[in-house]
């Protein structure tokens, strides 16, 4: 049963409304002074505060701003008969859920209570998913050695107590949305909710309606009054994800919100204050989609007060080993299964292989790879895509033998030991400088030297590195 405070110094309007709310089915408990109010919140913790703003002890004003920015996803509706717009417009910067004035209509004020009641139990289902999402953890993504990723996670963690707008790039499946919840997770927002919101899923016609609520009849089949996905997550954050699918006509309301901090209900007249964060992501590049005019110049500036660039798979070296056992193991808890490992043909083509899918599709492969194989994952246990590079490996007995043989017949015998010795010192120094150079990235590297990701790690072991 939900609970309903009144805080009104009439003590005639408070025995009618504590008549109609019982009537309701409302548990109700009656205040008439601030200072009774307030130890009947600590008290009772009400669902509902219906508050009158002329106290005798106190401005109501001055008790939401003091005494109950603790109370614990509160819905407050002021009910005055004083109508002040100046009031008003102060009451709902505080989060002031309605504005009613006196006497009120029965069916105006049951109906703001029943939205605010749904309200209410829609953060707190949100919120509930946030929590299972941290439980479940899918932190896998930044599993690894490589110093970008480290970097990435200690300057999400460093920008994760302000509330500066973040854009975060990169290709599809690296861990943006993932990133985006870490930001989250360590910021004083933490407690509040997190939406998602993929900014490609809706038509035109529906985002304005998704984002920021309707009023009843503001359309065909809106027959009740929905909050948006903005007020929701009130004080949490919004996570716009592929923001570059936003078009052109949402992206002018989105600004809009962004520089005004409010927001109106499609079919509504009243603009109500927001608090939220606002976090994005895109799988291109935003900056050019602004010099081709797809997106607009002053929208992705307000986005893009700090930007994290995630790298793909591929360029991040030996994580993909560490990444493939940790899905290897996920995936024997998952289908009961004990398979040890991954042949050295199958290591190799995970070096060779593009990734276009990046983390995600390396744990679906591995997923796949683990339910068909019964001892070790093998090539045939692989998706056809990269079994189609098997035929370009040799195995690293063949290539040792075949640049042996080379040698032999390059270098004559009497100064082959020293002009091998002096060829393999100044290889030596030639890929530790760019490994320096590169932070050890050695996909980078096998770049700059203009050879395959496999011919580097051949390299590394002849000259145990």
């Amino acid at each position: 049963m939900s609970k309903i405070l009144i805080i009104d110094k009439d003590v005639e309007i408070c025995k009618t409304l504590n008549n109609l709310f019982i009537k309701e089915g409302y548990d109700v408990c009656v205040a008439n002074t601030g200072k009774e109010g307030i130890l009947k919140v600590k008290e009772e913790n009400p669902d509902i505060i219906i508050l009158e703003p002329k106290l005798s002890d106190m401005d109501g004003i001055s008790l939401i701003k003091e005494h109950l920015p603790t109370v614990e996803n509160k819905s407050i509706i002021i009910l005055t008969e004083y109508g002040n717009v100046d009031m008003a417009v102060q009451s709902m910067k505080l989060g002031v859920f309605d504005y009613i004035i006196k006497p009120p209509e029965e069916k105006k004020l049951l109906l703001s209570i029943k939205n605010a009641l749904e309200t209410k139990l829609l953060r707190q289902k949100v919120k509930d998913l946030s929590d299972q999402f941290y439980v479940a953890c899918k932190a896998y993504f930044f599993i690894g050695n490589d110093p970008s990723i480290k970097r990435i996670l200690e300057m999400a963690k460093k920008v994760a107590s302000t509330d500066v707008t973040i854009l975060i790039e990169g290709e599809s499946g690296v861990g943006k949305e993932q990133i985006a919840r870490l930001i989250h997770a360590h910021s004083l927002r933490k407690d509040k909710p997190f939406i998602a919101i993929d900014c490609g899923t809706f038509p035109d016609s529906l985002i304005e309606s998704e984002f920021f609520g309707y009023e009843k009849g503001a359309f065909t089949g809106a027959d009740k009054r929905k909050p948006g996905q903005f007020e929701i997550a009130e004080g949490g954050t919004i996570f716009l994800n592929e923001i570059s699918n936003l078009p052109l006509s949402a992206q002018q309301k989105l600004l809009r919100v962004l520089q005004e901090r409010e927001i109106q209900h499609l079919g509504g007249t009243k603009t109500i204050k927001i608090d939220v964060r606002i976090l994005s992501d895109s799988n291109v590049s935003l900056e050019k989609r602004v010099l081709n005019k797809e997106f607009r110049e002053d929208l992705y500036h307000r986005l893009n007060e700090f930007k994290i660039i995630v790298p793909p798979l591929r360029e991040r070296g030996d994580d993909i080993f560490l990444l493939s056992n940790y899905f290897l193991e996920e995936a024997n808890k998952g289908f009961y299964k004990q398979v040890r490992g991954f042949s050295d043909d199958v290591k190799e083509l995970f070096l060779l292989y593009h990734w276009p899918g990046n983390v995600r599709e390396l744990k679906s492969t591995v997923k796949r790879a683990v339910l068909l194989a019964d001892d070790i994952v093998m090539i045939e246990h692989l998706p056809p895509a990269i079994q189609l590079l098997k035929n370009t490996i040799k195995p690293i007995e063949t290539i040792q033998n075949q640049e042996e043989t080379e040698a032999e017949e390059e270098v004559p015998y009497k100064s082959k030991f020293k002009k091998n010795r002096l060829l393999l010192e100044s290889e030596r120094k030639v890929i530790l400088g760019l490994l320096k150079k590169y932070d050890n990235n050695r996909t980078k590297t096998a770049k700059e030297l203009g050879i395959t990701r496999r011919a580097l790690y051949y390299k590394l072991k002849k000259l145990d590195l």
